[in-house]
């Protein structure tokens, strides 16, 4: 057969290579086969192994084992990490969904069918069972609510008096919550726990229901509203400015030091205080400094008086000398006068200006934000850290306020990581690990190669060496002409080499 004649022509001229090498060439041969052959297994593996993706987290042991149950049936391979279940990412739509088919995960709840009555049962353990119920109840209700990630509650039911006299203390309730990275529950949906809570217990009002986060603050704020000092409204606004501005500093800082690296708060230095101004100002008219004359009036007055004829004789005589004659006078008069006034009054117009003036209700004067950088795989030296808290200031802007300003602070310490997070890191640091030995490997090879010429193009090595003929048919050709040949090859292809060679021979 044709077929049958080129394979054996083609064995019989591998054979005739082969045979051509000594023993100790034919084992470096084997190893660097062998050695490229595990590193492409390696690079192959490490390329085409499944990657596994988180497609629940939080499940309890009981959720944890249905939902494992189910993938099984569903042929889907799955891993459980702590209370997280990771499948191949080409199978994570499809197992949400048959698992969502499926009613799965359900969380533990337990629910009044869990609930039991038996002869000799006191009254008091079948309330505790009751109150149980209830409490595991809430707890899955609560959990729903978007951006709470777990919840428990404890409800404290109020003792029974024994006199009808004594006071009874009402039930009193508190709810912790574990929310979620950079979740902020507003004011409505805190008093909406409230009002789930104390709707479900008999004797419970939403005063008496405590609302507190995985941090230990407060979210319930009954003794606020009671009192007037704080408006909801008030607190919602500032919690949506807070929230916004945390989401973008977040994601600008995701992008420029990675996924999880950063953590940011951001508080709100708003005020609620809505003025009203007004001003009334004359203005006169243009070109003049007086404004435009409207009227003018003008009062002229005069006014004259007569004088008196002087009597003769010696003055002073009438009142000593009564019989004495008296001499008539001049006829000049003495004491006579005339006046004239002259009262000019000008009306002037001027112009003037109106201003009402609403000052804006919500007045920022400022944002204190404070960011902390993951140490614990990272080293941020001085100068990024100030740059990152240039980006920050750019990114919060100029305070609105005049006598406010904004407080920015950067700090590296270690986070705590979560096993999901373990999980990941674990896989690519073993992805880098198979990669370098994969390099390593080749590398190996490589230099081994170069070695294995470099011994056949020295005179020693090739004396000793047999002739190795690149095609059987061709004409052997003699020992000279073939060194000749390969120093012209390496010295063409290889310049760096054939220096090396020319100085190991000088060397010698």
């Amino acid at each position: 057969m044709p077929l049958n004649e080129s394979v054996r022509k083609w064995w019989a001229k591998l054979g005739a290579w082969w045979s051509h090498f000594q023993p100790g060439q034919r084992r470096n041969l084997l190893i660097a086969g062998a050695a490229l052959l595990v590193c492409l297994v390696v690079v192959l593996w490490v390329v085409l192994r499944p990657n596994y993706v988180t497609i629940m987290t939080g499940l309890d042991d009981k959720s944890l084992g249905q939902v494992e149950n189910e993938l099984e049936t569903l042929k889907i391979p799955s891993k459980i990490n702590g209370t997280a279940v990771l499948v191949p990412a080409a199978d994570a739509d499809k197992a949400r969904v048959q698992l969502s088919m499926a009613g799965l995960p359900q969380t533990g709840y337990i629910g009044y069918s869990s609930v039991s009555s038996s002869f000799g049962m006191t009254q008091d353990q079948f309330n505790i069972q009751v109150l149980d119920a209830l409490q595991q109840s809430l707890n899955q209700t609560i959990e729903s609510i978007d951006g709470i990630e777990s919840a428990q509650v404890h409800i404290v039911m109020p003792t029974n008096q024994l006199f009808v006299s004594q006071q009874t203390d009402s039930a009193k309730a508190s709810v912790f919550v574990q929310l979620g990275n950079g979740v902020n529950l507003t004011s409505g949906q805190v008093q909406g726990i409230q009002q789930l809570v104390s709707h479900s217990v008999q004797g419970l009002t939403p005063d008496n229901v405590t609302v507190v986060d995985q941090n230990g603050v407060t979210l319930s704020s009954s003794d606020a509203s009671a009192t007037g000092l704080v408006s909801t409204d008030e607190l919602a606004t500032r919690q949506r400015l807070e929230q916004s501005l945390t989401q973008e500093l977040t994601a600008g800082l995701n992008q420029i030091l990675g996924l999880g690296n950063a953590v940011v708060m951001v508080h709100a230095n708003v005020q609620f205080n809505q003025t009203t101004s007004y001003a009334h100002i004359y203005q006169a008219a243009p070109g003049q400094s007086t404004g435009l004359l409207a009227s003018s009036q003008t009062t002229r007055s005069s006014s004259s008086q007569a004088g008196t004829g002087a009597v003769g004789g010696i003055a002073g005589q009438a009142s000593t000398n009564p019989n004495l004659p008296s001499y008539a006078g001049t006829g000049n008069q003495i004491g006579g006068s005339n006046s004239t006034s002259t009262t000019t009054v000008d009306n002037y117009v001027n112009s003037y200006v109106d201003t009402h003036t609403v000052q804006d209700p919500i007045q920022i004067s400022g944002y204190t934000v404070g960011i902390i950088l993951n140490s614990a795989n990272h080293t941020w030296s001085p100068a990024t850290l100030a740059q990152i808290k240039a980006f920050v200031a750019n990114a919060v802007g100029a305070s609105q306020g005049g006598n406010g300003a904004n407080s920015i602070t950067v700090q590296s310490m270690p986070f705590t990581q979560t096993p999901v997070q373990s999980a990941l890191q674990q896989r690519h640091l073993q992805s880098f690990i198979w990669g370098g030995l994969g390099a390593l490997g080749a590398l190996l090879v490589a230099v081994g190669w170069v070695r294995r010429r470099r011994r056949a193009a020295t005179p020693e090595l090739v004396a000793d060496e047999p002739v190795v003929l690149e095609n059987l048919e061709e004409v052997p050709m003699s020992e000279d002409e073939r060194m000749k040949e390969e120093l012209s090859r390496l010295a063409n292809r290889k310049p760096d080499e054939f220096a090396n060679l020319l100085r190991t021979w000088l060397a010698e």
